[in-house]
């Protein structure tokens, strides 16, 4: 499925954001699985806003840690 996605972000934290697609993308391409970890500051200043088509699937909640962490993985 091919889709896209309309960010809202300030602009220090697009090299972060891309840098976390980049390294997902770098992954895919060799067939290697990591854990990534992107920071969401929502007591700080990054607050992103996401608009996507709403046809899409339904998001998911993932999967909670003791910290409030969350974790997705589908499979």
């Amino acid at each position: 499925m091919k889709f896209s996605i309309e960010v809202d972000m300030p602009d220090r934290w697009v090299p972060q954001f891309l840098g976390m697609l980049a390294y997902m993308h770098r992954l895919g391409g060799v067939g290697s699985s990591r854990l990534l970890t992107f920071y969401s500051d929502g007591d700080g200043d990054f607050r992103p806003k996401f608009e996507w088509d709403k046809d899409l699937p339904v998001e998911i909640n993932g999967m909670l840690d003791a910290n409030g962490n969350r974790t997705y993985d589908a499979g």
